[in-house]
């Protein structure tokens, strides 16, 4: 009998082989001949089924929900791949919103470890990806049930993320920005290079508003792939309005098929107009929906949860849970929250020194009454002192608890049963407060 820890060894084998020398960019390091092998000899087609694939550098998480979300509606059976896991590997295979059983995401990976093992024999470049063969793992499961999409979410990049092998017919690119700089960059125009990766010949391309350097990198591959664009701002239009505490509903436009809906959200979050109104962009132009499915979407949209995206877990203390690492994504979290926050405020953040650390400090640390540095339970991350001194430099205050498992119950401490917590910071950081504070997360829905 095969156990979890078993199912992982084949996922990460071939990648800690390699895990010290991978040092440079992902065009340099990255080569999809080995899983393009892997799927060849399990007898995984590359096309086939519809297919959406999401990248970006913010947003694309909860897109690639709201996109399986509104496919659910319509009346499909959903293959959905996400990237990165929340609390569990598990959870990046999901149907219909609900993760892989363990039983099944064991047996899946099982099955492919002679020909990983066999393949990654003959490597003389480059590495099987984790994330290759968990896709290779969810296309057996989704073929086993029956599903009728699929929804893809890369990894960093795009170009050279093992979701491209697979046929899509509309490709999502949420807001670009400067990320993971030493493995895409060095500049924002490598970063939009490797995510425009994802786009294919005749295809459709779904866009966020982006800087102008992106927005013609985009449309550069967009001509070259000879695909058709739709952007938010031009193409597709939608309005906001926060009717409730915690609730949001939007109104998303679709000019080329001169549509209009209307959906709810449960979650404040602001960033979810424009994801949403990209999400729907893409199950329109992947299938064309009949009236009775056009009614359907929005039906259930109320009780979607975003786990870990400006997430209310909690009501005394009021916990806030989100991923910001950086400036825009602290200042797009606080936007949402500020009308909700109760003192006292106490921020806890988990930051390793790769990140923005500086701009997301200075951003949330003044409308906080209390700061708590902390680290996580991934032994992988890197943690300096760096960040605890930025903090004491804005607020001698500032506390340092190492320990997340000491931190997070300090913060409960301090807020009271009156006061917010922000619990914000690296995903890491993200799945230890999701447990800290016991979320369910194996569905989308709540």
């Amino acid at each position: 009998m095969f156990t979890l820890n078993d199912s992982l060894k084949v996922v990460f084998d071939s990648y800690y082989r390699v895990k010290e020398q991978l040092h440079g960019y992902d065009s340099d390091l990255r080569d999809l001949t080995g899983i393009r092998r892997v799927f060849e000899l399990a007898g995984i087609p590359l096309n086939g089924i519809p297919t959406i694939t999401i990248t970006g550098s913010k947003g694309k998480g909860s897109t690639s929900l709201l996109c399986s979300a509104f496919l659910e509606e319509m009346g499909y059976r959903v293959g959905l791949v996400t990237s990165p896991h929340l609390v569990e590997f598990r959870e990046r295979i999901r149907i219909n919103g609900a993760a892989i059983p363990e039983s099944d995401f064991i047996a899946r990976i099982m099955e492919l470890e002679t020909i990983v093992h066999s393949v990654d024999a003959t490597l003389e470049h480059g590495y099987l990806s984790p994330t290759g063969i968990l896709l290779a793992a969810a296309l057996n499961q989704f073929r086993r049930q029956g599903v009728d999409v699929l929804v893809l979410e890369a990894g960093r990049g795009g170009r050279f993320d093992d979701v491209s092998i697979l046929q899509n017919q509309v490709s999502c690119l949420t807001p670009i920005m400067e990320e993971h700089l030493d493995k895409l960059g060095p500049t924002i125009q490598n970063v939009a290079w490797h995510k425009t990766g994802i786009i294919q010949p005749n295809t459709t391309v779904i866009s966020a508003p982006q800087i102008p350097s992106v927005a013609a990198q985009i449309q550069q591959t967009v001509q070259e792939q000879n695909a058709r664009l739709w952007m938010v701002g031009d193409q597709i239009g939608y309005t906001q309005k926060f009717t409730k505490p915690f609730h949001q509903d939007v109104h998303i436009l679709l000019a080329p098929l001169a549509t209009d809906l209307h959906i709810s959200l449960h979650n404040p979050a602001h960033y979810l107009g424009l994801n949403a109104a990209v999400a729907l962009a893409a199950v329109f132009a992947l299938l064309n929906p009949t009236p009775a499915q056009i009614a359907a979407i929005g039906s259930r949209t109320p009780s979607l949860h975003f786990a870990g995206r400006c997430d209310k877990v909690c009501d005394a203390p009021l916990v806030f849970i989100d991923g910001a690492i950086n400036r825009p994504s602290a200042t797009a979290f606080l936007d949402s929250v500020r009308p909700y926050l109760r003192p006292p405020v106490v921020l806890i953040t988990a930051l390793p020194e790769d990140k923005d650390f500086s701009g997301f400090l200075e951003v949330l640390m003044p409308v906080a009454n209390a700061t708590i540095l902390t680290t996580t339970t991934n032994q992988n991350l890197v943690f300096t002192n760096a960040v605890y001194e930025k903090a004491r430099q804005l607020s001698a205050d500032a506390l340092s608890i190492p320990n997340v498992h000491m931190a997070l119950p300090q913060a409960v401490a301090m807020a009271g049963t009156q006061g917010t917590i922000l619990a914000v910071g690296t995903q890491s950081f993200v799945r230890d407060a999701l447990i800290f504070w016991q979320q369910d997360v194996q569905s989308i829905w709540s």
